[in-house]
């Protein structure tokens, strides 16, 4: 009988770690007017203040916008003109604020190389509570080109999650696929030290490309305290010219963060239209019985590319 019960149980606790795998399905789209015509360009991170009722987007060229009255993502288009706009000088790419603690928290990347744009060769993450800032991750070298911080979620209890893009110094190259998620305990006063939890990341998405062939995470959503959405993306540019993006759920298992066996979504799996650069990603306001995300792509900075932006929400199945 003993046996019995043990067998059970465990078949029950198996079920249950397998029900709590999310799926998502595309829900809505839209695809906003190629630049110049509108405001939103550039942009690389995305967040929904529930208590001020406000969406809060930045662009990796400082730009930072708060949208008041949103009821579906065709009004961020619709009310562009009535958004607040602010040219901070940051180049932004995730923002996150910590209601519990009312902390805002975001990543910045900068350039590899200096250029004509700007000197800055760093990227950090910082929060603040009250001005000024803090670094949580404080200036670094980007381990690679183009590769810096740029996910970051936060938990109900405040705990805050980074992922490097393509790994941390030393992690960035093709042929390593285990990196470092770090995770950073609230204290009243701030932040614990950074606890390490491994990843695998799918380096065999773009191995042609020559700029994506280490692939790259743009974002990561809190589920739980110990189960993130991370997204995964990379450029395509020898073969298909296309980018290749899945969602992923993790969940920690000691000291890794362990995928489902297969994606919670995937975007080039009959979707409707070319997605392009996912750099953004939000819990969308509503029914918590069926969640909602809101995702927005980056179209790059110049008027000779043809990208536009995108906002793609999906609905939990």
């Amino acid at each position: 009988m003993k046996k019995l019960f043990l067998v059970v149980f465990s078949c029950l606790c198996f079920q249950n770690l397998k029900a709590q795998s999310l799926t998502f399905g595309l829900s809505d789209y839209t695809i906003l007017a190629k630049k110049p015509a509108g405001i939103l360009h550039g942009i690389s991170g995305i967040e929904y203040i529930t208590a001020k009722k406000q969406w809060h987007l930045a662009s990796d060229r400082g730009n930072y916008f708060i949208f008041d009255s949103i009821s579906n993502i065709r009004d961020f288009e619709n009310r562009q003109n009535l958004a607040i706009s602010k040219k901070t000088g940051y180049w932004f790419e995730a923002i996150r604020f910590d209601p519990k603690y009312s902390t805002f928290l975001y990543a910045v990347e900068n350039e590899y190389k200096p250029n004509n744009e700007t000197n800055d060769t760093t990227t950090y993450v910082s929060y603040y509570d009250s001005f000024p800032p803090a670094y949580l991750i404080p200036p670094m070298h980007l381990p690679a080109d183009n590769k810096g911080i740029e996910a970051i979620a936060v938990t109900d209890s405040g705990a805050v999650w980074i992922a490097p893009e393509a790994g941390w110094q030393g992690e960035t190259e093709f042929g390593n696929d285990t990196i470092h998620f770090w995770k950073f305990d609230r204290k009243n006063s701030g932040y614990s030290e950074a606890i390490p939890y491994t990843y695998v990341i799918d380096r065999s998405g773009c191995p042609l490309s020559t700029t994506e062939k280490r692939g790259g995470i743009s974002e990561i959503l809190a589920v739980k305290e110990n189960q993130l959405l991370v997204l995964e993306r990379c450029y395509d540019e020898k073969v298909s010219k296309k980018i290749k993006a899945k969602l992923w759920q993790v969940t920690v298992d000691g000291a890794t963060l362990k995928k489902d066996p297969a994606p919670a979504f995937d975007f080039n799996d009959n979707f409707p239209f070319v997605v392009d650069n996912l750099e953004g990603m939000a819990w969308w306001p509503g029914d918590n019985e069926k969640r909602q995300i809101l995702l927005v792509t980056d179209d790059n900075p110049g008027l000779k590319n043809s990208q536009r932006t995108q906002l793609i929400l999906l609905k939990e199945k």
